[in-house]
């Protein structure tokens, strides 16, 4: 089981390799940034890479959370995507891996997991310009009992975010995280968290 997680999480990364090579050798116009943020008992790291391809825009990264003694979670996602409706708009469509352990009182279960993830965001500045330097961007992963291994029974995750530009390569964030896990062991269990974060992102 061991192996066949560390498959599923490989073979994201290597999806989010190629969408990177293939934007490279297609347009040399991509986009990176680098997110921290943290609380009073958790800090979270995201590298992402943005390119247009293919006509749609794809959006790769990686990123690690830490939750006091709850949990520790290291993702990775492919996504591709569109703007929609209207200027500044961009919906998404892809995968996201989840690999990690949690805990409870005296109980640690592995986390594994390949969900299906939907995003938007929401550029204000597209649309009011740029005295509303605005993106609100939210996302959900969803991966059921067929989708999940190890421990792992059911994985949920809803993230909402709000940068505010206030440099030309600089963001203030202040963003939120509910997740829900389902354990199936030895002992059936469910990790629940609800937390918000504050910090900054760089773009280069």
């Amino acid at each position: 089981m061991a192996i066949k997680i560390r498959i599923i999480f490989l073979s994201t990364l290597m999806l989010s390799t190629v969408f990177v090579w293939g934007a490279a050798t297609e347009s040399l116009a991509m986009d990176y940034n680098l997110k921290l943020v943290a609380n009073q008992s958790a800090v979270e790291s995201e590298l992402e890479a943005i390119f247009p391809s293919f006509n749609s825009i794809m959006t790769t990264g990686i990123s690690g959370v830490y939750q006091s003694d709850d949990y520790k979670m290291l993702c990775a996602k492919a996504l591709i995507g569109n703007e929609i409706f209207v200027q500044g708009l961009t919906g998404g469509l892809g995968l996201k891996a989840a690999l990690g352990q949690a805990e409870k009182r005296h109980v640690e279960d592995d986390i594994g997991a390949l969900g299906f993830v939907a995003a938007v965001s929401y550029d204000l500045s597209k649309e009011f310009g740029r005295d509303v330097p605005v993106t609100l961007l939210s996302s959900i992963t969803l991966a059921p009992k067929p989708l999940c291994f190890s421990d792992t029974d059911k994985f949920f995750e809803f993230m909402l975010e709000c940068d505010w530009k206030v440099l030309e390569q600089a963001s203030v964030v202040a963003s939120y995280r509910y997740l829900n896990i389902d354990f199936e062991s030895d002992v059936n269990w469910e990790s629940v968290n609800s937390t918000g974060y504050i910090g900054i992102k760089l773009f280069f």
